[in-house]
């Protein structure tokens, strides 16, 4: 038999829609097949803590781009003593990732607003169906592109159903992407950082839908090293994963780039990054010998990546053929 690992229940969420984890902890949700989504990708794929990524008792998490508030919730259910701030500018999203934290007390802070590099307002788009993908940069081709490049995958893993959705899919993409604007308020990573005493972030997670390099521009120099490791979901325009990692590089940071198998053909990447031994121990960086596993996988992931690519353009080119 099957054991469910039991958490605090949350508290009324005001009539929000709720849905039982199955690992039991009972979340509000937005939409639940995304619910579902993220669930899998935090709680079993624990895609922000791999690649070296740690997180240890008494550490401070930065999670940007917290939606409903799973990885906060991840946090401080799988480790003991976690500090949190939350961030999240759409107002339906926050007072869902409210309800779903508010058993957490004083260590989870939760900010109704975006970070940048500037202070100050700007027009958030909000998919309701596709919440993860609601941005201050919203581009509803590039949406519609990265939803069937997702699609695309789950028809070439064999997913049940999915020749059927795909006879539909333009009909599916525009309700997926039917939107909602909000004036939302932004502030500066080290704007938090003064206004809270934030003595060092052991961990910054940010998944922000095409703002990543914005917030980046918001720690000011003498800042940087109050960070020990860094997560960041990058959409790659105009060479910006390799700018950002030069950028992380250059702060002493030792890098990963991975494509999830389901995001290829995308412009979808998560990096990695992690304080080199060198730079926490105040030497040069160059004295760091080559991390040749870190190499191997880098090119493994490469030609997974190209064969991942190849079999798409295949798969694309034979449906062309059939009609």
């Amino acid at each position: 038999m099957i054991m469910k690992q039991v958490f605090p229940a949350t508290p009324s969420s005001f009539g929000l829609k709720r849905y039982t984890m199955p690992n039991g902890l009972d979340i509000a949700y937005q939409t639940k097949a995304e619910a579902e989504y993220f669930y899998r990708d935090i709680f079993e794929k624990q895609v922000y803590v791999k690649n070296g990524i740690s997180i240890r008792p008494g550490d401070c998490v930065f999670d940007v781009g917290a939606n409903i508030g799973l990885f906060t919730l991840f946090v401080h259910t799988r480790f003991k003593d976690i500090e949190t701030y939350s961030f999240e500018p759409a107002p339906p999203l926050f007072e869902i990732l409210r309800a779903n934290n508010s058993f957490q007390g004083p260590k989870a802070r939760l900010f109704n607003c975006g970070l940048s590099n500037r202070e100050k307002t700007a027009r958030f788009t909000f998919y309701p169906n596709s919440s993860g993908m609601s941005s201050f940069y919203a581009d509803i081709n590039e949406e519609k592109e990265v939803l069937r490049s997702i699609l695309l995958n789950q028809m070439e893993k064999g997913m049940a159903g999915m020749e059927d959705v795909m006879r539909y899919s333009d009909d599916l993409l525009e309700e997926r992407l039917r939107s909602e604007t909000y004036e939302c308020r932004l502030t500066t990573l080290s704007g938090v950082i003064r206004k809270h005493n934030v003595k060092r972030i052991d961990l910054l997670k940010i998944d922000v839908q095409k703002s990543e390099f914005d917030i980046l521009q918001g720690i000011e120099e003498e800042d940087w090293e109050r960070f020990r490791q860094i997560v960041i979901e990058v959409h790659d325009i105009s060479g910006r994963a390799d700018q950002i990692s030069d950028m992380l590089g250059n702060r002493g940071f030792r890098v990963i780039a991975e494509q999830d198998e389901l995001y290829a053909g995308s412009i979808m990447y998560n990096l990695y990054a992690i304080k080199s031994a060198a730079t926490q121990t105040g030497t040069s960086p160059l004295s760091v010998s080559a991390d040749t596993s870190s190499s191997q996988q880098l090119q493994e992931r490469a030609r997974k990546y190209g064969e991942a690519l190849k079999r798409q353009k295949q798969s694309i080119d034979k449906r062309r053929k059939e009609k």
